[in-house]
């Protein structure tokens, strides 16, 4: 949750390099409100609940243990005015995600 909290601190930076941001989680809808409230984040958390936008982008973390339910492997993408990807950053541990500086800095390669 400390990364969406970053995107949130940050939020004004990203919008003025015409980044959009969008939180996905499998976590149900309620959740994800819950989780857009107490974070406050200026941008939308959207639910994959049924994991289906994680298999359609090859996300899922396959050594998840599949008994507690699949989960993405923490990715961020940086897609240009075109829809052409520019930047995937997918992380090595769940626990270490891309710092915020490293996203600015892709981002600010865009423009």
């Amino acid at each position: 949750m400390s990364e969406l909290g970053e995107f949130a601190k940050h939020y004004d930076e990203l919008k003025a390099l015409n980044v959009q941001v969008l939180g996905v989680s499998v976590d149900s809808v309620d959740e994800c409100r819950e989780v857009q409230t107490q974070l406050r984040t200026p941008f939308p958390i959207l639910s994959d609940s049924q994991r289906q936008a994680m298999r359609i982008y090859g996300t899922e973390n396959p050594d998840h243990p599949q008994g507690s339910g699949s989960i993405n492997i923490p990715t961020l993408v940086l897609i240009d005015r075109k829809g052409i990807i520019r930047w995937i950053h997918q992380a090595q541990d769940y626990r270490f995600r891309a710092p915020i500086s490293q996203v600015l800095g892709e981002a600010k390669k865009l423009k």
